[in-house]
């Protein structure tokens, strides 16, 4: 038997074509609020702009990734807009969204030394600030999962490079919005990348309309990182088509969230096909797979989407495999135990094994449970009276 049970995958024409409604939608606001933290490195106070989601106050226990972007000042909105949008649909997990104000220290903020070409100075303390000082205080503050994500475009797309390190970066997902970059950053970075044992993502983007040098140098860049052969690191280009140096902002934030989170969208028709349908192993195994990635690389505790099971009872259903749907049925039961879809499950594989009494039971048994995505009462007294006529029970 076959359902529809997967969602279409998302064109970027389709995601750019909402990018301008919810940038703007006054709802982006509605958690936000900016912070004033003191620093000793900075000897100063900055702003900073926090954006909540929604759900942070009703569930307490729950925690949430980090997106810290620096020019926040410009990049706070539209990462919060397209946070919302990809969370909405379940293709990202909600996040906690910081912006650095740097209106008028962006320069100084960024500077390092001209022979190390390290951070000095007024880079020096910038660098302080954030590692030493703001980190912690969101730590402190707010419930942080252990996946992070830091944004930077041009100056700032080069320095939120430093933070990179082989061993205990506070981050681990970089998005390189059109860096300017230092003159020693893509070997330093290329060099990390390579010898890092830790999982890593890093985004990097350009346009053919972005500033001349900058898109010669980052062309430059990405020919050695495409280099680079570490299973932990997953690397994205793009060279986006009519793009300026500011225009291609809007394009690489969806496109750099979209790849990122790949592993955490629901299972896709191109999923289905081109990976599930083909398995040596189990559907159930990979479905427990993706579920325990999405644990220990993102921090996230997710609830296996109805999407998911019905994807993989049927890949298995087609496999003819009552076994491991048997074994799914269970889990669903686990997973939603109010709900008829665990019953339905074991109750198809118990019919296919050669259990009909055990089977009509478990229907019966059923439908005094709630109604799930295709599966209603009806469904299930039908399965349990069919089994019930022929087998004379």
């Amino acid at each position: 038997m076959s359902h529809r049970f997967l969602r279409p995958i998302y064109t970027m024409k389709s995601i750019l074509t909402t990018f301008a409604f919810f940038v703007i939608a006054s709802t982006v606001y509605a958690q936000t609020v900016t912070k004033n933290i003191k620093s000793i490195h900075l000897d100063t106070s900055r702003e900073v702009k926090v954006r909540l989601p929604k759900s942070y106050k009703k569930d307490p226990n729950k925690e949430y990734l980090l997106i810290l972007t620096l020019d926040g000042d410009y990049l706070f909105d539209p990462i919060v807009g397209n946070v919302k949008y990809f969370s909405y649909w379940e293709d990202m997990p909600e996040a906690i969204v910081v912006g650095i104000k740097q209106l008028q220290t962006r320069k100084e903020d960024c500077g390092y030394d001209s022979n190390t070409y390290l951070p000095e100075y007024e880079g020096k303390k910038f660098y302080d600030f954030v590692s030493k000082e703001l980190l912690p205080y969101l730590e402190d503050n707010y419930r942080l999962a252990k996946f992070k994500i830091i944004v930077g475009h041009d100056y700032t797309g080069n320095f939120i490079n430093y933070f990179m390190r082989t061993e205990k970066s506070p981050f681990q997902a970089y998005i390189n919005l059109s860096p300017e970059y230092a003159p020693t950053m893509a070997d330093r970075a290329v060099d990390i990348l390579t010898a890092t044992e830790e999982k890593t993502w890093y985004y990097l983007a350009t346009g053919s309309n972005d500033v001349k040098g900058l898109r010669e140098d980052i062309i430059l860049v990405n020919d050695q990182l495409s280099q680079i052969e570490n299973e932990n690191v997953r690397y994205r280009f793009d060279d986006f088509e009519d793009a300026s140096h500011y225009s291609l902002v809007a394009l690489g934030i969806p496109r750099a969230l979209e790849d990122i989170f790949s592993i955490y969208r629901p299972i896709s028709k191109k999923e289905y096909k081109e990976k599930i349908v083909n398995l040596e192993t189990s559907p159930y195994d990979y479905l427990i797979e993706k579920y325990d990635i999405i644990k220990s690389l993102l921090g996230v505790e997710k609830r296996i989407r109805v999407n998911d099971f019905i994807a993989i009872s049927t890949a298995l259903e087609k496999k003819e495999d009552w076994d491991e749907l048997e074994k799914l049925g269970n889990l669903a039961r686990k997973v939603y135990p109010a709900h008829m879809l665990g019953n339905y499950y074991l109750g198809t594989a118990y019919e296919n094994i050669g259990e009909p009494k055990k089977a009509m039971r478990t229907y019966q048994n059923g439908f005094l449970l709630e109604e799930i995505s295709f599966l209603t009462k009806d469904i299930m007294l039908e399965k349990a009276e069919r089994i019930k006529q022929d087998f004379g029970y």
